[in-house]
């Protein structure tokens, strides 16, 4: 951690910078501003090209401010150990402090000030206080903090042999965004779906890239899922089952994973879900291509039955990945360079409008709003033939006298018509028959927080992405868990995520950005809108704004953003800005 913005004199920063593979990458240096900016599956070491800063010890006669410094600076450097940290410490606090419990990702370098002392007794005390923008707790979940939230701590020093040692540290890391971006990386851990050909769903943690991060992956595996996506989801680790040496070290281009016995007694289905989570997890690692586990001995990776995964992990795949749109016909998909109405789709009419078409994977169902969102109209479109469109109005769904938010259509058949109405609950409808009466999905206890912006279904069926804003006019993002029966209708909504973008501006729209990041479209106060990429959880990184934008569609990467402006113009993502696509509006992609 850098020490720039402490009050008083500045002592010379005791650190080696060491430029990580220089012969390999050119690197004109890391820039010391800005937002982390996440990215999604790591194809070479993480530290390539990366400044890594070497720490050096305490310095003899250095004063209590400047010993909280060297141990900032120690403790954010990067080393599981923190061995060099602790030499800043008194003899007792090295043996009870515990960095790992969590970590504070601060906005900027810390003040760092004298508050107390130094006394006759040998005693002092220092304030650390620095804008706090997220906490990553000891599972690597990251969470973000409300614009405006501070980290204040005060750090006590004792001298032990005539030096000055921090006695009462606090538990826990502070490390600037810089910090992060240097040292830490996005690694998901996978849990399955519970329905149909399951699916992996990546929980994503942030763990430190270094020689502990395979068993850190291991060991929050079978910890299990975090707590609002366990409703959904399930793993083939027994309760129970542990890591029997402690670590999962390399052999080769082999992680070697040896659990202990509760491993044993499932059956080699759920043994073989296991395995495809261990392998889904390792093999993202650099330099691992095979994950060997073994139980008491015995070797997992022969016993293990067939995976009952539907595919690697990853969106299903999309027969259709055309881009949708509302066109001046109607539904419409963007196709060979023009916009070409649907066919077989009922025409909306010129007094109605056609807004917010969605289709389902396969494109054999499609929804979408009339008059002003009063009206969803659902529509079979198959090989077999074409299905009356069935309207669903206020008198369908209970709570829809307020309209409907823009539809949504699950890889499991199902079409979500959510109420905006506060307090309404979600409703769905098979995509195979559309006249089949709505079936409500129960919410969760406090409701899906206000009034419903937009609610979009994760490819893979197991989340719920809700936007909705409370009585105060704020508007939240946040993640449910959906809960289905056993013929994949979803039944209830789980307890909602931690925020995303808290304060980031009046959120307009939001739209899952492959497995484990949305774009979410923002109008902060002042400003023109613009779309930020979370990662779920995570830092989000800002784009160019777009005057005018009122939706935000997106793909299986960042390739395919595509934003629509009120008067009816679509933009796609180029380079640093937004090119003209077509004439259209409300556009989303299939699933």
């Amino acid at each position: 951690m850098s020490a720039a913005g402490a009050h008083g004199a500045r002592p010379p920063r005791r650190a080696v910078v060491v430029l990580a593979l220089a012969a390999a990458t050119g690197c004109a240096g890391l820039p010391r501003s800005g937002p982390v900016v996440a990215g999604s599956r790591v194809q070479a070491d993480p530290r390539l090209g990366l400044l890594q800063v070497v720490p050096q010890g305490p310095v003899d006669g250095a004063g209590p401010v400047e010993v909280v410094r060297g141990f900032l600076l120690a403790a954010a450097a990067g080393s599981a150990e923190k061995a060099v940290a602790r030499e800043f410490l008194s003899v007792p606090a090295r043996r009870t402090w515990r960095p790992d419990v969590s970590t504070t990702v601060l906005g900027e370098d810390p003040a760092v000030e004298l508050v107390d002392g130094p006394h006759p007794d040998g005693t002092a005390s220092v304030r650390v206080s620095a804008p706090a923008l997220a906490d990553i707790d000891a599972g690597g979940r990251y969470a973000q903090r409300p614009p405006g939230a501070r980290l204040q701590r005060t750090l006590h020093l004792v001298r032990e042999e005539g030096r000055w040692r921090v006695d009462v540290p606090g538990d826990g890391l502070l490390l600037t965004q810089v910090d992060v971006a240097r040292s830490l990386r996005p690694f998901p851990v996978h849990f399955a779906t519970t329905t149909g050909a399951a699916q992996l769903v990546g929980d994503v943690r942030w763990f430190a890239y270094d020689s502990s991060t395979a068993t850190r992956v291991v060991t929050e595996l079978l910890a299990g899922p975090s707590a609002w996506l366990a409703p959904a989801v399930r793993s083939g680790a027994p309760a129970g089952t542990r890591l029997r040496t402690g670590t999962v070290p390399l052999s080769g281009a082999a992680a070697v994973v040896d659990l202990t016995a509760p491993a044993l007694r499932t059956s080699p289905e759920q043994r073989g879900l296991l395995l495809a989570q261990l392998r889904a997890g390792l093999t993202r690692l650099p330099g691992v291509e095979e994950v060997a586990v073994r139980v008491e001995g015995a070797d997992l990776t022969r016993e293990a039955g067939p995976s009952p995964l539907g595919g690697p992990p990853g969106a299903p795949p999309v027969p259709d990945p055309r881009l949708v749109l509302a066109g001046p016909a109607g539904p419409s998909r963007w196709d060979a360079g023009a916009v070409r109405p649907v066919q077989g789709l009922s025409a909306p009419g010129a007094d109605a409008g056609g807004e917010h078409p969605a289709t389902a994977g396969d494109g054999a169902c499609w929804a979408w709003l009339v008059r002003g969102g009063g009206t969803l109209v659902v529509q079979r479109l198959a090989a077999g033939g074409t299905g009356p469109a069935v309207s669903l109005g206020a008198g369908s769904v209970a709570g829809a006298a307020q309209g409907f938010a823009p539809p949504s259509i699950d890889r499991h058949g199902w079409v979500w018509a959510v109420p905006v109405a506060p307090g309404a609950a979600p409703a769905v409808l098979p995509a195979a028959d559309p006249r089949v009466t709505p079936s409500a999905v129960q919410p969760p206890a406090g409701g899906l927080g206000g009034r419903v912006v937009r609610a979009r279904a994760s490819r893979e069926g197991a989340r719920l992405l809700v936007v909705a804003e409370d009585g105060e006019g704020v508007v939240r993002v946040r993640v449910h868990a959906v809960v289905r029966g056993p013929d994949g209708r979803p039944e209830r909504l789980g307890a909602p995520s931690p925020e995303l973008l808290p304060g980031a501006g009046r959120v307009l729209d939001a739209s899952w950005l492959g497995q484990d990041r949305v774009a979410v479209l923002v109008r902060p106060p002042g400003e023109d809108p613009v779309v930020l990429l979370a990662q779920v959880f995570g830092p989000s990184q800002r784009l160019a704004p777009v005057p005018g934008a009122e939706s935000v569609a997106a793909g299986a990467d960042d390739r395919d953003l595509v934003v629509g402006t009120a008067d009816g113009r679509l933009l796609v993502r180029s380079g640093a800005g937004w090119s003209p696509l077509t004439p259209g509006r409300h556009p989303s992609y299939p699933g």
